[in-house]
């Protein structure tokens, strides 16, 4: 959002230092959406939407996440990664995507009810592999690993577990899309009545989705107060003396910021 630029600050110096280069688009506040551009079952649906948050901030969430797809399907990029604002990674992530790549690969090509195992060396034209619509490099839920789940080590004695998940999976932290995926996930979209992350769970009953857990780039909290956390719910009362992201070991926004004098980067 645009009143949130200290999300944008801590995003744009952390992107900029690992060389990662950022297409912004503008969120949408739900409270000032027209009701006609609503989805049909949006308010006549059957489930509770207050109880995930406020029902206006999670229409403008679902109304930002289909703009960023419709991005992907007018621009006909053959892929692209979407994160949101709060989002943060290891400063090892690109070393960890060439490991997730590596169990994708495999697991996407194996087809979804088969347990043969492709090689790394089996050629393909995404380093991720073609038989994907869906990859979930941040969430915060994780359903049960199926049998034919790969693994690779990470740093603080974390093991990374991929696999292919059919539902169970809760924020949108990260994700990445196809050329293909986009449009058929911008056609699931327009019509739901639960929250968007809900959503994009659903469209895993019905697509092919490959998940990572923990999460490779995960939601920062930072440092401040807690009222700073979230734009969908009110937030307890309370200060946070330093940021933190769950579940990533070495956080690249605090590695931003003590590289500008708070501490010693880390090594």
């Amino acid at each position: 959002m645009p009143e949130r630029s200290d999300r944008r600050d801590l995003l744009t110096l952390t992107a900029a230092i690992n060389d990662v280069e950022l297409d912004w688009i503008e969120s949408v506040k739900g409270s000032e959406m027209s009701r006609k551009a609503w989805p049909a079952h949006w308010a006549t649906g059957k489930k509770n939407l207050s109880q995930h948050g406020d029902p206006p901030s999670l229409l403008g969430s679902w109304r930002s996440h289909v703009n960023a797809v419709r991005k992907v399907v007018e621009s006909g990029w053959s892929s692209a990664l979407i994160i949101e604002d709060d989002a943060d990674w290891d400063v090892a992530l690109k070393s960890q995507l060439e490991n997730f790549a590596d169990s994708a690969r495999a697991l996407s090509n194996a087809g979804r009810n088969e347990s043969l195992w492709i090689t790394p060396d089996t050629p393909t034209h995404s380093p991720y592999g073609d038989d994907w619509d869906i990859l979930w490099l941040g969430s915060c839920a994780n359903p049960p690993a199926p049998a034919n789940t790969k693994t690779f080590p990470g740093d603080g004695g974390h093991t990374f577990y991929v696999f292919a998940a059919d539902g169970g999976m809760a924020c949108t932290f990260a994700y990445a899309v196809n050329h293909r995926s986009a449009r058929t996930l911008m056609g699931f979209l327009l019509d739901l009545d639960e929250p968007m992350d809900f959503a994009l769970s659903s469209y895993c009953g019905r697509y092919r989705c490959i998940v990572v857990w923990p999460q490779l780039i995960g939601e920062h909290k930072p440092a401040g107060s807690f009222a700073k956390d979230s734009n969908m719910r009110a937030s307890d009362d309370g200060f946070r003396a330093e940021g933190n992201t769950r579940n990533i070991v070495h956080s690249a926004i605090l590695d931003m910021l003590r590289r500008f004098g708070r501490k010693e980067p880390f090594q």
